[in-house]
């Protein structure tokens, strides 16, 4: 398995995503990024809107789907096609787990022809985040479409 990437899983109605990387903010950030392709063709298009995410939850795996879910939210209230994520931050506090990311994109008005699939929401079915060995951490979990 490569250091970092993401992939789709082909699941019965809706569509599973995997994430990996070094650490679990890398994980996230892939997972992010396996959605997102499903969502828009973003090959060429040039972020100009920036949004900033907080996210917590209880564990790991409710984090992942939090920040999924956020991701959603968060891009249909500012009218915007998300490109990219960066999670520069993910922590545990007081017995939370938090994090922040910093989302990139560009006006929906702008990329209307790319659109592809909505994305309803990141579910529990499935869901996981584990290191599956040392260094390699793997987050995952089925969209709603």
């Amino acid at each position: 398995m490569l250091s970092r990437g993401h992939e789709t899983i082909d699941h019965t109605a809706d569509m599973g995503i995997r994430g990996w990387g070094r650490t679990p903010a890398e994980a996230f950030e892939e997972a992010a990024a396996a959605m997102i392709g499903l969502m828009i063709d973003g090959k060429g298009l040039v972020p100009s809107k920036h949004l900033k995410i907080a996210s917590e939850g209880a564990d790991l795996v409710e984090l992942l789907l939090e920040f999924l879910n956020d991701i959603l939210t968060e891009g249909d209230l500012a009218e915007t096609a998300v490109l990219e994520v960066a999670v520069p931050r993910l922590e545990r506090v007081d017995g939370k787990w938090k994090l922040t990311a910093v989302v990139r994109g560009l006006p929906l008005s702008e990329a209307r022809g790319r659109l592809l699939v909505e994305v309803k929401a990141a579910t529990f079915y499935g869901a996981s985040v584990k290191e599956c060995e040392p260094g390699m951490w793997v987050a995952r979990c089925v969209v709603d479409l």
